[in-house]
């Protein structure tokens, strides 16, 4: 029975056409799969990012395990998950899991009636109840939940009682929560893809003894390359693709979102075919999208009985709906209310919904971002009233759901709903944004006869500028995203000049966030004070744009050996106000911080602790002082760890101490240091004096 079943996954799988379909390619997704990278995190001091494969996810499988996969929009999330559903169908797992099963949480929530979670797998994989029943008999069983965010929670759910065991009938989400809590099954694992925003929610549902949470984070360089070279199978415009692409640095960093690299490598082979250049005009996402729109359109949609303003506007019609309902699969009945023939249309996926009695005809489009993005195109294409009408509703929608995320009010059933409809409604908001300023969209837009109002794009500038002084804390990096798809320099320059603090400590940064910063801070010649929390490679990135500011404050996740060159890229006259080493998520531990400023071609550089052990009742102190090209000969990486050590290890820190300072030997130009410890031993003192014999350059030491 369990081969059986595994013979349906591989035949569902495998011929899954990619979806380039329209483009005459019949390859599988299968074919075209791609592994993103993905990172953990370890609880060290000065802690590396770990990259695993999908393969290493469960480790040794010694007890019942959860893992959570979490990502942006696109980054490949029901990818790995159906990647893992196949490989164990082939064999490849054949020690981990005896028995997969997987659930697309979107689809869960067509189902209006309470069900069993017999019935929900069953629905899911095909088979019947009993022999659903049979499997379950199998140990090391393995559940997969893709898009946990799609599941809608309101405060009903939390008072139904969970059900106790697996037939007896509730609402779909309940029997999932239930799973997740453990209350059903707690010996099975657990897979669960979520976007970030709903990672919080997930970690509160799930009751597993070990619980691991992954970062996707997309497609380094080598796998963009990777990608492209199964996705172009003509040689030569494999290199021309991997020439243009790796030559223009935004581009690079865009595709290393795996959605967003497969609608480039669609519009790059579109344009290839009609001899064009290959990367024009792709600056912004919005941008890349209208891009492929147009190219759809232009080569896909002559077939269809309606012209294409129509069919823009149906498909944008069709998409809002769609998100002011938190829906995101639309039946047949619904979506030919809308769309004249949504079989054929290539924005749309067809599939076939298994329910009780017979099968349904679904539609949904290729993609989330699809349906945000044809949300925006709707608001821009009604008249000049409905227009603005529906963007301020839109912006009142967004702000208010910010302000729900920050009360804790238990009697407001829709809360959750709001504040998830909000986070959706942000990227429209950010397509608008981009809709309203680019050549290529103007382009675009010309072709059809359209134009975008200006009272819109002031609309939008208004609220964007209120905003940035309003939620310097909670919301600006996406704000600064918004202004990144304005693409305006003088009104970004304008908005950045007025703020006196920009807050993004508590968020971590992506690829895409760095290069948005990156632009953003260029266009402004001045800024006050900002506070990041980075990773070295972060830093390389942000490099160029961070001496415009006069304060800086910084966490890194750990110590990179060229530190010394990001401190000397400052700049003269530049103050870099605390650059903290997050040592770990609580923060329990003693933590040093750099406090430095570079002026007059000196630097000046003083490493401390944050805290003070209860054992060490004096924390220790390192002051150093040298010309500003000496900075880069010191191994800050070495210093700062040694440093870690001395302040955590009480017991034989003289020792470590003692190494310090030899670290600081191999460093040529150091003038000036100053070191408080507790003890000064015969030891320190015979090292100290040979750190002055090695380093005729000191001429103070404290």
């Amino acid at each position: 029975m369990v081969g059986q079943y595994k013979m349906s996954v591989i035949q569902m799988y495998e011929m899954e056409r990619s979806r380039t379909f329209f483009s005459g390619d019949d390859r599988s997704e299968a074919a075209l799969y791609t592994e993103p990278v993905i990172i953990q995190r370890d609880e060290l001091p000065f802690p590396p990012v770990t990259k695993i494969c999908v393969d290493h996810l469960f480790g040794d499988l010694l007890n019942p395990l959860a893992v959570i996969l979490q990502g942006s929009s696109g980054s490949g999330k029901s990818s790995i998950a159906q990647r893992i559903m196949l490989d164990w169908a082939s064999g490849k797992y054949p020690e981990n899991f005896n028995l997969v099963f997987y659930l697309k949480c979107e689809e869960l929530m067509c189902f209006s009636e309470e069900m069993s979670l017999i019935d929900l797998l069953s629905w899911s994989c095909g088979l019947t109840s009993n022999e659903v029943s049979e499997m379950l008999l199998e140990s090391k069983v393995l559940f997969i939940f893709d898009g946990f965010e799609e599941l809608r929670f309101t405060q009903d759910i939390f008072y139904t009682p969970p059900p106790t065991d697996l037939h007896q009938k509730a609402p779909p989400e309940v029997s999932v929560c239930a799973l997740l809590k453990g209350q059903i099954l707690p010996d099975s694992f657990l897979l669960v893809t979520t976007r970030s925003s709903a990672t919080q929610r997930l970690k509160s549902l799930i009751n597993r003894p070990q619980c691991f949470t992954n970062t996707i984070v997309g497609f380094s360089k080598k796998k963009i390359e990777e990608y492209f070279q199964k996705f172009f199978q003509d040689k030569e415009l494999f290199r021309k693709a991997c020439e243009s692409v790796g030559s223009n640095e935004t581009l690079l960093t865009v595709c290393s979102i795996p959605v967003i690299c497969w609608i480039i490598c669609t519009v790059i082979r579109e344009r290839f075919n009609d001899g064009a250049d290959l990367t024009r005009g792709l600056e912004t996402t919005t941008s890349i999208y209208a891009e492929f729109v147009s190219t759809v359109e232009k080569h896909h949609c002559q077939g269809l009985n309606e012209s294409v303003p129509n069919l823009l506007r149906s498909l944008g019609q069709l998409a809002e709906r769609g998100m002011l309902d938190q829906q995101v699969l639309f039946d047949k009945k619904n979506i030919q209310e809308t769309v004249q023939d949504p079989v054929n249309n290539p924005f749309l996926n067809k599939f076939l919904l298994d329910k009780r009695i017979q099968q349904e005809t679904m539609f949904r489009f290729i993609h989330l971002s699809f349906q945000e993005f044809f949300t925006a195109l709707y608001f821009v294409l009604l008249d000049e009233d409905e227009s603005q009408k529906k963007v301020r509703e839109l912006l009142h929608t967004v702000e208010r759901g910010w302000a729900l995320s920050c009360w804790s009010v238990a009697d407001f059933s829709n809360r959750d709903s709001e504040i998830r409809k909000s986070k959706q409604l942000q990227s429209v908001i950010l397509f608008l944004c981009g809709l309203c300023k680019n050549e290529t969209i103007d382009s675009f837009f010309k072709k059809h006869n359209v134009t975008v109002s200006i009272n819109i794009e002031t609309q939008l500038k208004e609220w964007i500028h209120q905003c940035s002084l309003r939620y310097q804390h909670e919301n600006m990096m996406f704000i600064l995203h918004c202004l990144y798809e304005l693409h305006e320099r003088s009104f970004i320059g304008k908005v950045l000049g007025d703020l006196v603090l920009i807050d993004l400590s508590n968020i971590s940064l992506n690829k895409t966030d760095c290069w948005v910063l990156q632009f953003c801070f260029q266009c402004c010649e001045r800024i006050r004070n900002l506070r990041l929390n980075v990773t070295s490679d972060h830093l390389k990135t942000l490099q160029p744009a961070l001496c415009r500011y006069e304060e800086l404050w910084l966490i890194v996740d750990h110590i990179s050996d060229d530190v010394g060159d990001f401190i000397l890229a400052l700049g003269d006259g530049k103050i870099m106000n605390q650059l903290m080493i997050k040592v770990d998520k609580n923060q329990n531990r003693s933590c040093p911080e750099i406090i430095g400023s570079v002026k007059d071609g000196v630097v000046t550089l003083s490493v401390s602790c944050s805290k003070i052990s209860i054992n060490r009742p004096i924390p220790l102190d390192l002051t150093l002082i040298c010309p500003r090209p000496a900075i880069c000969t010191i191994n800050w990486r070495d210093v700062l760890q040694m440093f870690m050590r001395c302040t955590q290890e009480p017991e034989g820190s003289d020792k470590k101490v003692v190494a310090l300072i030899r670290v600081l030997r191999s460093s040529s130009g150091l003038k000036k240091v100053n070191l408080q410890v507790d003890i000064l031993s015969i030891t320190l003192v015979h090292t100290i004096i040979t750190l002055i014999q090695t380093c005729p350059s000191i001429s103070e030491l404290g």
